[in-house]
């Protein structure tokens, strides 16, 4: 059983260019549902902005709106399961980072009242030109 090298080139090389094709697709497909995923929060956000308690909603939309850009062939790698995981990741980490800012800014608020405090000011108020506003 003598198998020729040109006849198993004539073989492996279609089967490697479906492969290599279908993982380009599939992660051609990953990369835009992932930056996509902050677009369509974004969008949903604005959408459902005067919907009390529309969180469900929102998330449904945004995972339904990103299952659709996923080509039929590949539904079966990429779930809408997977999608929901892209999606509640990226809102974590969404919120972090918007914690994160919070954060900061509350922190140098305080900051900046201390170092008022410790300049004399002692919490009164200057208007910018006028001076002291509380001793007219």
């Amino acid at each position: 059983m003598n198998i020729d090298l040109q006849k198993l080139l004539e073989l492996i090389i279609p089967l490697l260019t479906v492969i290599f094709g279908a993982l380009s697709v599939y992660l051609r497909t990953n990369e835009k549902i992932m930056n996509s995923s902050i677009k369509y929060i974004t969008e949903a956000e604005e959408m459902y902005k005067d919907v009390s308690k529309s969180g469900g909603q929102k998330f449904s939309w945004v995972v339904d709106t990103l299952y659709n850009m996923v080509p039929r062939p590949l539904r079966v790698v990429i779930t809408k399961k997977f999608v929901e995981k892209i999606v509640q990741g990226t809102f974590n980490s969404i919120e972090a980072y918007a914690k994160t800012q919070i954060d900061k800014a509350v922190d140098n608020y305080f900051e900046n009242i201390s170092n008022k405090n410790r300049e004399g000011n002692s919490g009164k108020e200057t208007i910018p030109g006028i001076g002291d506003a509380n001793n007219d």
